[in-house]
């Protein structure tokens, strides 16, 4: 009965230990759920925060007329891009995204350095692809060498950006970096293989769909989508809007050294037009030369790191090889010298007895 009696005792404390235990376990499990649930809504916070920014920002590039067209399945098209790396844009519009985000409480950011670092960083960026793109549009047959030579320059400065900004090398960038000075140097330009009537025939659909959307049925709308595609692409049609556009012109007559009359283009466009150019170019040399003070391993081209790197590992294969026929030479020498030892011991033993 006293062994009974102290097996019962050591039941009931072994039950008040495990009743002990599992409450220490019920207790620890609804912390790690408040835990993950805190965890939860901070992300939702996080992400709904996120999101603003976002909007924010793109409600910025779309006051300047940077938007996302519907018929491009809502991305940003060329027309977008081409027009937030044009010099006057840039620059106002990266403005305009650091003050929204300076404006953000310094406890959801970045340090007003790093803000200001990433933004003089795409201001570069955006002027020197500007630069590419502007010779790399040119038409065939109009690029000189000395083209030729500052495109090799704008392509190295955009890709040291382009690696600083921390993006991996891509199949267009490195056809930009590796190939696209070549082919232009090939073809003496490449501007005439672009497809910008694509992108033309979009807005020219934009203007039949604006004028057909009350039509009563699809059918109705496509006849006269191709009538009038049929009126603008007839040649009196075309003669006549040439001719209209030449007389909408103010022009004034003067006489050249021969003494012949001829008609010089009063309006200002032009003169505008090359102010425009002058100022771009400024720009984009500009930002070269703040991006190219310092050499270092992203002024070399990607072809040229990846060739040295190989170089590198070849050799770090050749020493370790060399170092493993090292080891086995001595090891046979050591094996052929105790085999020899063992020779030499076994004759010494045969004439000692």
């Amino acid at each position: 009965m006293q062994r009974i009696d102290l097996i019962s005792n050591d039941i009931n404390a072994l039950q008040e230990e495990k009743q002990l235990k599992k409450n220490a376990y019920d207790d620890a499990k609804k912390q790690v759920k408040a835990a993950k649930d805190e965890e939860e809504n901070y992300k939702k916070r996080l992400g709904k925060a996120q999101q603003n920014v976002v909007a924010k920002i793109e409600s910025i590039l779309a006051k300047n007329h940077i938007e996302k067209p519907y018929y491009h399945g809502g991305k940003y098209n060329g027309k977008a891009m081409v027009r937030l790396m044009d010099y006057k844009h840039s620059s106002n519009v990266m403005d305009e995204i650091a003050a929204h985000i300076l404006s953000i409480p310094l406890v959801d950011r970045c340090p007003n350095e790093e803000v200001q670092e990433w933004v003089e960083k795409f201001k570069k960026i955006l002027s020197v692809f500007d630069g590419i793109f502007s010779i790399a549009r040119m038409s065939c047959g109009k690029v000189k060498d000395e083209h030729i030579s500052s495109l090799k320059n704008y392509i190295t400065t955009a890709m040291k950006l382009w690696r600083g900004l921390g993006h991996s090398i891509a199949p267009k960038s490195h056809v930009l970096e590796d190939h696209l000075a070549e082919q232009i140097a090939r073809f003496g330009g490449i501007g005439d293989f672009c497809e910008d009537f694509i992108e033309k025939s979009h807005q020219d659909g934009i203007i039949d769909h604006s004028r057909t959307k009350n039509s009563a049925t699809e059918e109705m709308k496509a006849a006269q989508h191709s009538r009038r595609e049929h009126k603008r692409l007839l040649p009196s049609v075309r003669c006549i809007t040439k001719e209209i556009n030449d007389k909408s012109k103010r022009y004034k007559r003067v006489r050249d050294e021969n003494g012949d009359q001829l008609n010089i283009l009063v309006g200002k466009e032009d003169e505008r037009k090359s102010k425009v150019s002058e100022e771009k170019k400024k720009v984009r040399e500009d930002a070269l030369l703040l991006t190219t003070e310092h050499d270092g391993i992203y002024l070399q081209p990607g072809k040229k790191i990846y060739y040295q790197e190989a170089a590198r590992k070849q050799r770090s294969i050749e020493i370790i090889q060399q170092t493993i026929r090292n080891v086995q030479q001595a090891a046979q020498k050591r094996k052929s010298i105790k085999v020899i030892q063992r020779s030499i011991r076994g004759v010494l033993l045969r004439r000692h007895k």
